[in-house]
């Protein structure tokens, strides 16, 4: 019965969340279409104003043409109005979107967190967000004398703002305040910043936030996790990821980790990819907690290994998706596997669901998270 619990949760978390990135996407392909509405309807009504000088005895092969010519101009004004119109929804319009996620030890859940927002767009296209949190930590799959293990609920309220994402220097920063079933008071802040280049982009983190599982938040132990991401396209068909992590926990532990992947292009079609990829990592940490109690930690890891990632659908395409699979060893440990992904889907012009999961074989990790959201823009 637990597991048939925990396959429900996961079918409707994903059924729950397939849209915020997809929307940017489909924001692009509208704009792209207005313009060719307005190359198109701009001919037609350079032809039809030419027309208005015609001769006094028009047969009718002529008369039936420029009826047509008529026809097509109104077509296209009437497509080119609803495009304009539906691109300045998605653009300006205000939205209500939600965002959860699913944090497992495999397929035990650890922590669930969801959000409700409203969404504002000001006069310089910034964001604006103001949501409803709701968080629940359970208790941690393990059992000692003098532990505290024990479920938390959490209610909270959210601010974030989010710049104008056509910039090519963005950032974003929230703020959180939140309460627990026994009147405790916890908060959390974030800010980061986004480089777009000519052939990549950088992104950089800072978060400060309670531990999240039961037994961080009732000893309120807080981490401030520094995250550093690069992508480099060194060529048509390699790509290099690389991620810098570092994080402080507030009961006098750090660790840091350094990953560098690489990826391939063997196989490119308009609506398919296909990469194999290699990674590697090397990291430290000042105390081995692998036992994930209240909080995974290792003091040494150095894996490596490799696997394969596809995408499936264009920028344009209603369905989207990237997904990869591969498998590791590690120094000293058991070999692992890791399959992460993500969905998105259109479901109608201002409606769409987005899901992503990252999922290891590694016992006691507490870093298999489910994640879904929905965003409806408003006229």
């Amino acid at each position: 019965m637990k597991y048939v619990k925990l396959f429900l949760t996961g079918f409707f978390c994903l059924i729950y969340g397939i849209v915020s990135a997809h929307s940017l996407v489909y924001e692009s392909e509208m704009i792209n279409v207005s313009r060719d509405s307005i190359r198109i309807h701009a001919i037609i009504i350079s032809d039809s104003t030419s027309s208005k000088k015609k001769p006094k005895n028009l047969n009718e092969k002529d008369a039936s043409k420029a009826k047509v010519e008529y026809s097509i101009g109104v077509y296209y004004l009437t497509t080119l109005r609803k495009d304009v119109s539906e691109a300045a929804r998605r653009e300006k319009g205000n939205s209500v979107s939600t965002n959860s996620f699913v944090i497992n030890d495999q397929l035990e859940s650890s922590t669930l967190s969801n959000i409700i927002s409203y969404n504002i767009f000001d006069n310089a296209f910034n964001v604006h967000s103001f949501s409803g949190t709701q968080s629940t930590m359970h208790p941690l799959n393990f059992t000692f004398e003098n532990t505290v293990n024990t479920k938390v609920d959490l209610y909270g309220f959210e601010y974030r703002f989010k710049r104008n994402e056509t910039k090519k220097f963005g950032y974003i920063a929230r703020a959180r305040f939140e309460r627990d079933n026994e009147n405790n008071s916890f908060y959390q802040f974030g800010i980061g910043a986004n480089f777009k280049r000519e052939k990549g982009i950088s992104l950089i983190d800072l978060e400060h936030f309670p531990v999240r599982s039961g037994p961080g938040h009732i000893l309120k132990i807080y981490r401030t996790q520094l995250s550093n991401y690069n992508e480099f396209q060194l060529t048509n068909k390699v790509k290099n990821l690389v991620t810098l992590e570092g994080s402080y926990y507030s009961d006098q532990n750090a660790d840091f980790i350094a990953v560098s992947r690489t990826e391939y292009l063997i196989a490119e079609s308009n609506v398919f990819k296909l990469s194999p990829l290699i990674e590697g990592a090397y990291g430290l940490g000042t105390i081995d907690r692998r036992d994930g109690y209240p909080y995974w930690i290792a003091d040494k890891r150095i894996y490596g290994g490799g696997g394969l990632a596809i995408g499936i659908g264009s920028k344009t395409s209603a369905f989207q998706m990237t997904a990869d699979a591969s498998i590791f060893g590690e120094l000293g440990q058991a070999s692992f596997e890791r399959y992460t992904g993500n969905i998105s889907y259109r479901i109608k012009n201002f409606s769409t669901f987005n899901a992503g999961f990252e999922m290891y074989t590694i016992e006691n990790f507490y870093s298999n998270v489910f994640q879904f959201g929905m965003v409806y823009n408003f006229k």
